[in-house]
């Protein structure tokens, strides 16, 4: 361990004990589910995420500045280093907003995107990948739980503030990161990691986790070579969780039971059933309940009110979309949307989608404001909402849902997470290829090896 005069271990040396301790073998009941899930899940957004423009461009600059093939770029035929494919999967895994949401860190698009093609250049196995993951998202959940107002409060990207960390931590044990070692490479993630809120519906909020999935990288292969970084750099007086905070509370104590609780388990993640900001999720499901009673008369309707929390509404988007991006974060949009179409999925985020007369018309009747049962509700993992319509003849319509589908609260069924995987797989790779892969993260801790896997997630031309 690094020497830090202080006695006690620092928070980094407790994550480097659990990256050498944990062993798969122990995992308790459901966990290695749960990582299965997650892979599958990530890659089948991976995929379609892969045709979007912000994955487009990323790959175009990478191609222009060349480098050694060894790793694969999701549904692309060239191959680069593992940086730059980390870079390119994990834009990819956020580009439409469909990756899962675990706490507030949002780390699954940055470590998955990476652990795949680090896993193919040093020849890693399926159980190394699991394991590796299942480090980084319980390394992720405890600097949620120190930090709960990260996003909320703060103002942060848990995908690229958190992430950086937690996929670094995914890596150093996918890579066998010596004990000694990962203190320094958490160090050097830590001053890696950014990532505004400011930038949600736009190109960059994707950047966050790509961002944070090559910086990882870099910092496991930097602290390998033996480049230094401080061991107090989670909890220090100037570091990650002090600086982040800027005065908010924060508290390290949740690092404690690192290895002795699982919180893939508890509280668990939330699988998206719509390709837009998941805080959103309650309002829009709110919306489609009343859908059937409201349809006779929507236009006749006076006003929408969504009463929300205050991070939701804080991160909502207070104007008609004027992009694709934009248009996932728009309440203005995408209850109207609802109303009128039924459940936004990958269609409705289109210029062709939200030139709609009948949407435009009733988003000005929609007003999001924090409701007052709502008002105390903090950080990012709840995010109830109520969804009330009054017509112009004084009638009145109002739904209210607590917990989003998908969620541990409302867990998608095994057909819906088969059915999400697949439409999202066959946009890019076509429907066969899209079985061919579902069928490999469905049993995957069985699999002896990754050499089918990489054929599967190029691009044939």
């Amino acid at each position: 361990m690094a020497e830090t005069g202080l006695g006690a271990m620092t928070k980094s040396e407790r994550v480097a004990a659990f990256i050498v301790d944990f062993d798969l073998g122990d995992a308790p009941d459901g966990l290695i589910d749960m990582a299965e899930t997650a892979f599958l899940d990530t890659v089948g957004v991976m995929l379609a995420g892969s045709r979007e423009p912000a994955a487009r461009i990323v790959c175009d600059v990478i191609d222009a500045e060349g480098a050694a093939p060894a790793a694969t770029v999701v549904s692309r035929s060239t191959r680069t280093s593992p940086q730059n494919a980390a870079l390119a999967n994990a834009i990819a895994a956020q580009a439409l907003d469909y990756d899962l949401s675990f706490m507030s860190g949002q780390s699954a698009a940055a470590i998955i995107p990476g652990l795949l093609p680090l896993a193919e250049t040093i020849d890693a196995g399926p159980r190394d990948l699991i394991g590796a993951f299942i480090v980084g998202a319980e390394v992720c959940a405890r600097l949620v739980r120190a930090f709960p107002t990260l996003s909320s409060e703060g103002g942060w990207h848990g995908a690229g503030i958190i992430g950086t960390i937690a996929a670094a931590a995914a890596f150093a044990k996918l890579t066998q990161a010596p004990a000694e070692k990962v203190p320094a490479i958490i160090g050097i993630a830590a001053s890696m990691a950014s990532g505004l809120g400011e930038n949600f519906g736009t190109m960059t909020k994707p950047l966050h986790p790509g961002l944070a999935s090559r910086s990882a990288m870099m910092a496991v292969e930097l602290g390998a070579r033996g480049f230094t970084g401080s061991a107090t750099a989670i909890e220090g007086r100037q570091g990650f969780l002090a600086v982040f905070a800027r005065g908010l509370h924060w508290d390290a104590a949740p690092f404690d039971d690192l290895g002795e609780t699982f919180n893939l388990l508890d509280p668990g993640y939330k699988i998206k059933p719509f390709p837009c900001g998941g805080l959103l999720h309650t309002a829009i499901e709110a919306a489609l309940h009343l859908r059937d009673q409201a349809l006779p008369r929507l236009d006749r309707i006076a006003s929408i009110t969504i009463g929300a929390t205050l991070h939701a509404v804080e991160r909502v988007i207070d104007a008609y979309p004027w992009s694709e991006d934009s248009s996932r974060f728009s309440l203005k949009y995408l209850i109207p949307y609802a109303l009128v179409h039924g459940p936004p999925m990958i269609e409705a985020f289109s210029a062709q989608a939200m030139a709609d007369e009948r949407i435009r018309a009733m988003a000005e009747r929609v007003e999001a404001v924090v409701d007052d049962e709502f008002a105390g509700v903090t950080g990012s993992g709840y995010s109830p909402s109520r969804v009330t319509i009054v017509f112009e003849d004084g009638g009145r319509l109002e739904e209210v849902v607590t917990h989003a589908s998908g969620s541990m609260e409302a867990p998608m069924s095994e057909d819906q997470i088969r059915k999400k995987f697949l439409s999202c797989a066959a946009r890019a790779a076509g429907e066969p290829t899209a079985a061919e892969l579902y069928a490999t993260f469905r049993n995957f801790r069985d699999r002896p090896n990754l050499e089918d896997l990489w054929p599967l997630l190029r691009a044939d031309d």
